[in-house]
């Protein structure tokens, strides 16, 4: 038979474990909340951090890498949906457009690819050029649906992604430069 010494600790040890890891989590989301409020889109920054089971253990500069891949992976979904676009359009402008667009991203997530080497090599001046870089390419598809604005960008919802997470890179990026 069990001594109640036994079935005590059966009991505790686990609600003990527990209150550990609540901790540390609540902690990391104290970090990831501080980060993103000095972002554009608080919640955006909230939902795409908290996103990523990573995120609950991260410091500052894995912070950094989440939201690089996180950017990254929104590429991919660009790079796989601008061809079935294209095909479905009639028209030669909204072609036109979406052609550039493509372009233009296809350049930013190359130079996004670099600037997730840079950052894990801790090269943070670099990486925040080359983001610079990546946030042009953005901008230039961006451009090319708001003047004049003819149409929507079929792909507006990844750009706007796009944009929100170079906005929390450079927000990263600079807390780490000034810290």
């Amino acid at each position: 038979m069990a001594s109640p010494i036994s079935c005590l600790s059966i009991l505790v040890i686990p609600l003990l474990v527990t209150s550990l890891f609540y901790h540390v989590s609540n902690a990391d989301r104290t970090l990831i909340e501080s980060k993103c409020e000095n972002s554009t889109n608080n919640s955006f920054c909230l939902s795409a951090l908290v996103s990523d089971p990573q995120s609950s253990t991260s410091n500052l500069y894995m912070l950094g890498i989440i939201t690089t891949d996180l950017n990254l992976k929104v590429f991919e979904e660009a790079d796989s949906r601008i061809p079935n676009l294209l095909d479905s359009l009639i028209d030669s402008l909204d072609r036109s457009q979406l052609s550039n667009c493509q372009t233009n991203l296809t350049d930013a997530h190359e130079t996004m690819k670099a600037a997730r080497n840079t950052a894990g090599e801790q090269s943070y001046m670099e990486e925040s050029n080359l983001l610079l870089v990546v946030f042009s390419n953005i901008s230039h598809c961006k451009s090319q649906y708001e003047d004049p604005l003819i149409c929507e960008s079929p792909i507006s919802d990844l750009t706007s992604q796009m944009m929100d997470l170079f906005n929390i890179s450079s927000v990263i990026i600079a807390m780490i430069d000034s810290s």
